[in-house]
């Protein structure tokens, strides 16, 4: 009778463990209800674009046919970054690791509309090549010359600014 009271205990408890462990069922299924909710609109906001072709808050844009920015947005976020680039040269040089993530930055947002703007205004594409390539590849460097992206810099954000003047007119 030992075995069997051992059995049934251990029965017993395994039975009400997976129930306990189960509780209120309505719980998790709102829970996954909401989860595949919140993944689908997040996943809607991953690639948006508004009715003029312009990217959409909670873009995950990479450089590709189809994925491109719009040349305004994507102009305006790499004058940002020069500016962002300019100030922590000017009152912070030694921040290696700042100006590292900047080149990253700004390469990956020319990366968004850089193909549009080689096809739709190579020219302007190649002026402003000459001087953001290798601003970009000295900003990354180890140690980068800041007198070098002084001047990288400046040269690259008045061809930048310039082009962004003569697309305002257009």
């Amino acid at each position: 009778m030992g075995k069997n009271t051992s059995l049934l205990l251990a029965i017993g408890l395994a039975a009400s463990t997976l129930l306990a462990g189960c509780g209120d069922n309505s719980t998790g299924e709102e829970d996954a209800q909401n989860n595949s909710s919140e993944e689908s609109t997040m996943n809607d906001d991953a690639v948006t674009e508004d009715s003029s072709g312009g990217s959409g808050a909670g873009d995950s844009n990479t450089a590709g046919e189809g994925s491109e920015v719009n040349l305004d947005t994507g102009v305006a976020k790499v004058l940002t970054d020069l500016d962002s680039l300019s100030k922590v040269l000017e009152e912070s040089p030694d921040d290696v690791t700042k100006i590292n993530e900047l080149g990253n930055q700004i390469d990956s947002h020319w990366e968004l509309f850089e193909q549009k703007l080689e096809k739709e205004y190579p020219d302007e594409y190649a002026d402003i090549e000459k001087d953001l390539y290798p601003l970009i590849d000295e900003a990354k460097k180890d140690e980068p010359d800041v007198e070098k992206l002084t001047e990288l810099l400046d040269a690259t954000k008045t061809k930048v600014t310039s082009f962004k003047d003569s697309m305002s007119m257009e």
